[in-house]
């Protein structure tokens, strides 16, 4: 799970902001609550401010972070430096993550020169119940500092990896994390002691979702219909939701009409990549897989072999006596909420699901009910939820713990993080009405409106 996000210099953020997930001062609620390490940390957080303000950009910072640990590398058409002032365009861009996994927390980090296209820094540590930390390597091209502070338990390994390591040391476009999973994964088999790093790169390739208004997103990799098993769930989720779908039927349809506006060559990578998955997936029966897939505006559950496609079914959504329908038929809001019920429905646990925009395509009802149903105290799970929103009726002291409000703002050109429960205490006391008091300014989260009279 996520513990904290900071990031400096990037798009509208200047100095560094955090996101903290670590609980604060505020008290109730137990059931927000997750447990790592001796520490309580929130499941859910949520992100106001006005247009402008920067919500999206930290967002879009963690996304970038995580891109540049999968890829390695850097990428300058999605990345850009504060331009607020001067003095940021040749500075650097800080990434950090401190995350629970496997039981142990880790800070990671690096450091990127936008101007040069250079990694300038890489580290990671291990941080105790004391959060102090344990150094398991760094690399500091501007201190010409490289250091790898642990050992393998088998010598081999240990020599290979002191090689793999000193190698790095002249790769300044190159993050070692990716290069230690990506080319030398056979290391974590002849030794798990050095299983974390490959633990620590899968929770950002598998346990880091994020969702987009606009675009596609994780989600829609491994929605609902994965887990058929529970789709009893889903009915109720969408009853609560005044969503009048009562049953999915799955639909054989040929290849031929599931890729008929798709481009030959298209259809032939996606194939191959298929065959690809298959011969990876451990099979001792030889039976297909079966991947759910997004194209267009459709999902298909596709199953496929070392042959190919085997089979292809689309889904149908009865809406009682109303008709049955297909996916790209239902309105844009039945869309979202299908989409984002996984957080609710899925039996995956250890999830932190990032949601720029929930509010988007849905009735603001609807926004805040989705909430409460994620956080249901009888309905536990085991994930954490990240938003970014404008619907103020969530900001109830009866509803959300104080330390589950972020407030956005941007002055001068730089955006600014602050938790309710570090303003003063008189600006976040108990019996505060704070939706009425965000609306009114106090929090500093709101857009600067000209108004005029009316004639």
């Amino acid at each position: 799970m996520l513990l904290e996000f900071s990031v400096e210099n990037f798009a509208a953020i200047g100095k560094r902001q955090s996101i903290n997930l670590i609980t604060g001062k505020a008290r109730g609620k137990p059931g927000h609550l997750l447990k790592a390490y001796k520490q309580a940390v929130l499941k859910f957080t949520s992100i106001y401010g006005g247009n402008a303000a920067g919500k999206s950009t930290i967002i879009k910072a963690m996304h970038f972070g995580k891109e540049m640990i999968l890829n390695g590398c850097l990428d300058k058409r999605f990345m850009s430096v504060n331009k607020s002032d001067e003095v940021w365009v040749k500075k650097p861009t800080e990434f950090i993550y401190t995350v629970f996994v496997n039981k142990k927390v880790y800070e990671y980090g690096f450091t990127l020169s936008w101007h040069e296209e250079k990694i300038v820094k890489e580290w990671l540590s291990e941080k105790n119940s004391r959060l102090e930390q344990k150094l398991i390597f760094i690399r500091d091209f501007t201190q010409q500092h490289f250091e790898l502070a642990i050992k393998a338990k088998n010598p081999e390994i240990d020599r290979r990896l002191s090689i793999y390591f000193s190698d790095a040391s002249t790769e300044e476009n190159t993050l070692f994390l990716k290069e230690i999973n990506f080319k030398k994964g056979n290391l974590f088999e002849s030794d798990p002691s050095l299983q974390y790093f490959k633990s620590l790169y899968r929770w950002f390739l598998t346990k880091m979702k994020f969702v987009y208004p606009n675009s596609n997103s994780d989600l829609g990799r491994y929605s609902f219909l994965n887990y058929p098993e529970n789709n009893e769930k889903l009915y109720d989720c969408l009853l609560q939701l005044d969503i009048p779908i009562d049953k999915m039927s799955y639909v054989d349809i040929s290849i031929e009409q599931a890729f008929k506006d798709a481009p030959a060559s298209m259809v032939e990578e996606i194939e191959t990549h298929f065959k690809e998955m298959y011969q990876r997936k451990e099979n001792q029966e030889g039976e297909p897989i079966s991947v759910t897939m997004r194209l267009e505006d459709n999902y298909y559950i596709i199953e496929a072999n070392a042959d190919g496609f085997q089979s292809i079914k689309t889904i149908q959504f009865s809406h009682g006596k109303y008709g049955q329908y297909e996916f790209k038929e239902e309105s844009d809001g039945t869309k979202r909420i299908l989409e984002l019920l996984e957080m609710i429905t899925s039996p995956e646990k250890d999830v932190t699901y990032i949601v720029d925009e929930i509010d988007r395509s849905l009735h603001p009802l609807l926004t805040e009910q989705l909430v409460s149903m994620y956080l249901n105290p009888e309905t536990p799970n085991h994930n954490q939820l990240i938003i970014t929103t404008h619907e103020s009726r969530l900001l109830n002291l009866r509803k959300l713990r104080k330390d589950e409000i972020y407030f956005a703002t941007n002055r001068n050109g730089e955006s600014e993080f602050i938790r309710l429960d570090e303003f003063e205490s008189g600006e976040s006391r108990s019996d505060l009405n704070i939706e009425l008091a965000y609306l009114n300014g106090r929090y500093n989260g709101i857009p600067t409106i000209v108004k005029y009279e009316d004639n």
